[in-house]
């Protein structure tokens, strides 16, 4: 009973991981931009700073409309003279409106600082896009290169384990020595140790990408096989960069936004003038009697212990430090897309030799195994040719893994999103 109550429960078992194998998803690469896109906490906390700058530029237009306030008031009083003392009380209601009427322009000037603020945040928000799409892609392509060496390792270790049978095969009926079947085994556990190596790596890989797109606790899934060699043009890619480069963009709206505030603060030597009107009652009982209210005023600045010019100092100093950085960050830019393309061409030439070699060690693989099957071949032979081999296919996914990386690094300095 027991035995079959086992039996049972490891064919549940079975059936699950089947299952669960079945469902397993498996991710493009676009796939897994679109998730980090709406789930990462970079990204969202980035729109977020973008929505608080938009708000403010309806902060600054709240300049044109007039301010209303609503005051009730209650007032005990308590006064001592030389003949008694006198009590006395007051109650109030009164609605009062303030409206900026002449301002020389500070209102709209403000408005016009917030939007430059906004746009340069908006590609500060952009520029944490295409670092998050960055980051996905180099992830996604470590996964996709620890896939491969997964595979390379398992099938190292099938190898491994066919010589192993050969050479005890070989070894039984005399025709090797024993020590052909100690080379065998060391292999074998060589390819072992690579293997738990490889899924080591694979598993790190996948978390490394799950946090990536911000989704840690995402249940696992698989990956399609996406990399490819595109052809690029260095000279359009430097132009597009000059448009594109968030942060550029984002230094050229800040030197602008200094340039506002400049102007702006030059304004507060101007007068600005305000209209109050106020309704309202007030008695010591009630009913109480209507009064009202109407006052011009306007306000000139004297002396402010020269606050006003230093602070059009500093906007000053602020325009000449976002000019120079505008300079600098064009020539980094510059400097990072030549280095750049000079990678992608050495990754790209490293592929097309690497093809050539992989194809060569295969066929040596397959060769050194063949004559060792026929006994002509010796185990130093066969590992040699499955170290070579080995070697010559992770050259080979690291050639791509470099390849598209940089790739992914030129769209990111570029500002280019497909």
């Amino acid at each position: 009973m027991k035995s079959q109550f086992i039996f049972i429960f490891l064919i549940i078992i079975c059936l699950f991981n089947w299952v669960y194998a079945q469902e397993l998803k498996t991710l493009s690469l676009q796939d897994c931009i679109d998730i980090a896109i709406k789930k990462n906490p970079d990204i969202l906390a980035s729109k977020a700073s973008v929505e608080k700058n938009f708000f403010k530029i309806g902060e600054a237009r709240s300049g044109y409309f007039p301010e209303i306030d609503l005051t009730l008031g209650y007032q005990r009083m308590y006064q001592e003279n030389s003949i008694r003392p006198e009590y006395s009380k007051q109650y109030s209601v009164q609605l009062s409106l303030t409206q900026s009427i002449f301002d020389f322009g500070k209102t709209s000037k403000q408005i016009q600082l917030q939007q430059e603020l906004y746009k340069s945040t908006e590609w500060q928000d952009k520029e944490t896009v295409l670092q998050t799409i960055y980051n996905v892609k180099e992830a996604y392509f470590s996964v996709l290169k620890a896939k491969k060496h997964k595979e390379t390792a398992l099938e190292v270790l099938n190898q491994s384990k066919r010589h192993l049978e050969l050479a005890k095969g070989f070894y039984e009926v005399g025709l090797k020595p024993k020590i052909e079947v100690t080379k065998a085994e060391v292999e074998l556990s060589n390819a072992k140790l690579g293997l738990i190596t490889a899924e080591r790596q694979l598993s790190q890989a996948f978390l490394n990408l799950k946090v990536a797109m911000g989704v840690i606790h995402m249940s696992d899934f698989d990956i399609k096989e996406e990399y490819n060699i595109r052809k690029l043009d260095e000279q359009e890619i430097l132009n597009i960069a000059i448009e594109r480069n968030p942060q550029l963009q984002a230094i050229k709206f800040n030197k602008q936004a200094s340039i506002s505030t400049e102007e702006l603060l030059k304004r507060e030597y101007m007068p600005k003038i305000m209209g109050t009107a106020s309704y309202g009652y007030v008695n010591e009982q009630f009913p109480l009697d209507r009064k009202w209210t109407l006052f011009l005023q306007m306000s000139l600045p004297l002396f402010s212990g020269w606050s006003t010019t230093y602070k059009i100092k500093q906007a000053k100093a602020d325009t000449a430090y976002y000019s120079y950085k505008e300079d600098s960050i064009k020539q980094q830019i510059t400097s990072q897309i030549k280095n750049l393309f000079v990678q992608l061409k050495e990754a790209s030439q490293k592929i097309e030799t690497l093809k050539i070699a992989l194809k060569s060690a295969r066929e040596n693989l397959d060769l050194a195994m063949g004559r060792y099957e026929v006994g002509i071949g010796s185990s130093i032979e066969v590992v040699d040719a499955l170290v070579l081999y080995e070697q010559t296919n992770t050259q080979y996914w690291q050639a791509v893994y470099d390849y598209n990386v940089t790739y992914a690094q030129i769209q990111k300095t570029a500002g280019w999103l497909e």
